[in-house]
């Protein structure tokens, strides 16, 4: 999973749990503040009746006090309301028919002797729960009351729930809304927070990839720029590095380059028996001598040869021509090492392949290597096939097929690495090992004529390097 989708998810999970923890905060909250509210009214009703009920006994207006019990039967939820004297007598009541009678409950007598408010709740005949409010009234003289309101809690329990469903409403409006909100911000943070981490890995790739002339532009003020500002700074270094090393190379190999051309024209001389006559154990000696000769000559040249890749000097003239003189050369100069070790190489090119854009020295060092690697890996009586077809209408294919070792199918795209050979094919060959450059130089030559190679192989039963080439 992409660092991006990770940060999405996490960030989106967190809003998520945010908001609603928030959601289930908020609703809880507003229930108790609208569980409190409603039970402040209804003690401010009954505070309010038992103020009105005072003043109109202690001013005796039985008036005032009626149209206010009828302006509270009114009021949504109260069920009744009522005035008790010292002695349990109803001096006043919502329901005319009971002033006069005896209150039968202990509630007002429980009120008066705590001297204030008391709350009860009881369940009516009905089944619908009732909340009692009872306060204490004192009046002049000595003498007091007690001033009730019943409530019918149905009804304000209903009025907490339908206020409670809009602010349900609105919370989940405010929380879809909030979470879409948070969900693409935390989108547009992982854009933000990984688009230079991509870009820093992108370059630490290519720097990776011997391109060192990368830079990672990532402009941020917070570490992530500070990560980049370092990497390019050590790519830098890497340049500096690299520069100075294929100075090294470049200098050395062609320092030695003209002592070992001439160490091998004086040992062909020596061999020829221009400085006297050179027989058995001798000339064996001075044959090996010149056989590691050519071969450190050979190094020497690969050498020179990436270093002149490397710094992309390498020069190309590509020139319409036909390809079969092109294959031709390589093959024949081959042919000796081949029939050493019996080995049947072929070249099958069709009459209908028309000419090609090639540098014929380049293209011919391109086959040579090939064909050197595939009768070096090739056991006795095997065979190789130089083949040329049609790729597409721009292209033709060339293939240089052998029944060797094969390669593991995890190494095939390792070999065209410098320095990079088969493991484990070494102490099964004989003769002189390679070097490891011979088909990075292949690779870069192929990609220079605008071509591309690859390499096809099974294991114990041989391999194919393939290349293509533009058609005139």
């Amino acid at each position: 999973m992409k660092l991006k989708v990770k940060f999405s998810l996490f960030s989106s999970a967190l809003v998520i749990v945010i908001v609603l923890g928030v959601s289930v905060f908020l609703f809880i909250a507003e229930r108790k503040v609208l569980i409190r509210e409603m039970k402040e009214k209804q003690v401010t009703i009954a505070r309010g009746f038992a103020q009105v009920s005072r003043e109109s006994l202690i001013s005796k207006d039985q008036v005032s006090l009626l149209n206010y019990i009828s302006s509270l039967k009114k009021e949504k939820g109260v069920l009744y309301t009522t005035l008790v004297d010292k002695s349990g007598k109803i001096i006043a009541h919502s329901d005319v028919m009971q002033i006069g009678t005896a209150d039968t409950s202990d509630i007002a007598r429980k009120a008066g002797s705590t001297g204030d408010l008391l709350v009860q709740g009881y369940i009516d005949e009905n089944g619908s729960e009732i909340t009692d409010i009872a306060i204490h009234v004192d009046l002049d003289g000595g003498k007091s009351a007690t001033a009730r309101v019943g409530f019918q809690q149905d009804v304000f329990n209903k009025a907490v729930e339908e206020t409670l469903s809009q602010t349900r409403n609105r919370i989940f409006g405010v929380a879809v809304a909030a979470l879409i909100f948070g969900i693409l911000c935390s989108f547009v943070m992982s854009q933000i927070m990984t688009g230079p981490i991509k870009k820093m890995a992108h370059g630490a790739s290519l720097i990776g990839q011997g391109k060192l002339d990368t830079v990672i532009n990532v402009r941020s003020r917070d570490e992530l720029g500070e990560l980049a500002g370092d990497l390019n700074l050590m790519a830098n270094q890497l340049k500096e590095l690299d520069q100075m090393k294929q100075d090294f190379v470049s200098g050395v190999t062609h320092e030695l380059r003209s002592p070992m051309t001439s160490i091998g024209m004086n040992l062909d001389l020596l061999l020829e028996g221009s400085y006297g006559k050179v027989e058995g154990e001798q000339k064996e000696i001075l044959q090996t001598v010149r056989d590691n000769a050519s071969r450190l000559g050979r190094f020497i040249n690969d050498l020179l040869d990436v270093a002149k890749l490397e710094r992309g000097k390498m020069e190309v003239s590509p020139v319409p021509m036909d390809i079969n003189p092109v294959i031709d050369a390589p093959v024949q100069l081959a042919k000796v090492q081949a029939d050493a070790k019996k080995i049947d190489l072929t070249t099958e090119i069709p009459a209908d392949i028309p000419q090609v854009v090639v540098d014929s020295d380049r293209i011919q060092q391109v086959v040579t290597n090939l064909l050197s690697n595939a009768i070096k890996f090739t056991p006795e009586n095997g065979k190789i096939t130089v083949k040329v077809k049609h790729a597409d209408d721009k292209f033709i294919q060339v293939s240089v097929c052998d029944t060797g070792m094969g390669i593991p199918a995890d190494q095939i795209d390792k070999v065209f690495e410098k320095f990079e050979q088969v493991k484990g094919v070494r102490k099964k060959i004989d003769g002189p090992k390679g070097t490891g450059l011979g088909l990075a130089i292949v690779k870069s030559l192929v990609e220079l004529h605008k071509g591309r190679i690859w390499a096809e192989s099974e294991l114990g039963k041989g391999s194919c390097f393939n290349f293509t080439l533009p058609k005139a």
